[in-house]
């Protein structure tokens, strides 16, 4: 199981950095956690917020690739009916090229309507025109030329040039496990999980790969989105409460809006993770040995928005010097 960290990239009104320097700043903290030996780092996406929550997540991604050379770049989550699925496997067989093979995508249906009113893209049909972008994603990854006849995207003759460094193609999940639609479409394209599904629909997956006569190789990506590693837990509760307040409340209604009450729905202690090095190994002992679909990445610390950057670039140092070792240990 790889460990890595989750950036949202976003810059709270209450606290608003100069957009540059907040760049940057977190470009350093991908930087520092790489040095500190995580494995992978996380970015996200969302438009239109107050906050400027990540809406490009591709162009960070080069620019993490260009200043890193180990680290795992994962998505967690491509909007991918916002864009045209050909010119995103162009960006995404780019980045991969330019970090030597650490892209790993995911990719959903979302579900804000703000965000597709505002491309003018059918939120109705966000299911079926990911579908159709699966299809073509892993096909212009893997074939030389080829020809799409669908109910939104038709192409004729198409060949990305140039292909992805990774060979047949950079691991693909899909998000959020939580719908037999989801594991129809990991089973039949070869996907992973961005999130873990229940044992029920684990079990339908399963189902899906006999039918389609693929190998049922999905693994999970999963975790914390928001953390911090910490020597004293209760001191930085107090000083940075605000910054997890200020997400949980904004984000609830997000979500809640569109009936995900399961999300953001405990309270702030729950959602606002901050624990010692204790704390945090044995989390993930814990995660070690949950069973079902196995976890192939778990992000533990979250950069939450308006948190300092000093603060963050401790919290990644202190994970990285008490708690990577052990859990290097236990890995299987």
């Amino acid at each position: 199981m790889k460990i890595g960290v989750f950036f949202r990239i976003a810059n709270p009104p209450p606290w608003e950095r100069d957009w540059h320097q907040m760049y940057q700043e977190t470009l350093e903290e991908v930087e520092f956690a790489e040095e500190m030996g995580f494995d992978f780092i996380t970015t996200t996406e969302h438009h239109f917020s107050a906050d400027g929550y990540s809406p490009s997540p591709l162009i960070f991604e080069a620019a993490a690739a260009a200043r890193t050379k180990r680290v795992e770049l994962l998505n967690f989550i491509i909007l991918l009916p916002l864009y045209h699925p050909l010119r995103f496997a162009e960006d995404a067989a780019m980045i991969d090229i330019i970090s030597g093979g650490r892209l790993n995508l995911a990719v959903a249906p979302g579900y804000r309507h703000e965000e597709f009113d505002g491309f003018g893209v059918p939120r109705e049909h966000s299911g079926k025109i990911l579908d159709e972008e699966i299809e073509i994603l892993v096909r212009a990854f893997t074939e030389d030329k080829f020809n799409f006849d669908g109910q939104f995207f038709k192409l004729r003759d198409v060949s990305l040039q140039p292909k992805p460094y990774q060979k047949p193609r950079p691991p693909i999940a899909t998000g959020l496990p939580t719908t037999l639609a989801a594991m129809r479409r990991t089973a039949k394209w070869g996907l992973h999980f961005s999130g873990r599904p229940t044992a029920e629909l684990y079990s339908k997956y399963l189902e899906y790969c006999k039918e389609y006569g693929t190998e049922p190789i999905a693994q999970c990506q999963t975790g914390r989105i928001t953390g911090l590693c910490v020597e004293d837990p209760e001191k930085a509760f107090a000083e940075n409460k605000r910054y997890g307040q200020w997400l949980w409340s904004y984000y609830r209604d997000w979500h809640w809006t569109y009936g995900r009450t399961s999300m953001l729905g405990g309270d702030l202690r729950e959602e606002f993770t901050i624990g010692d090095p204790d704390f945090w190994i044995k989390e993930i002992k814990a995660n070690m040995g949950l069973e079902g679909p196995p976890i192939s990445h778990y992000h533990a610390l979250g950069q939450t928005p308006g948190i300092p950057h000093e603060t963050m670039m401790s919290s990644i140092e202190l994970f990285g010097s008490k708690v990577l070792p052990h859990v290097k240990e236990l890995a299987p």
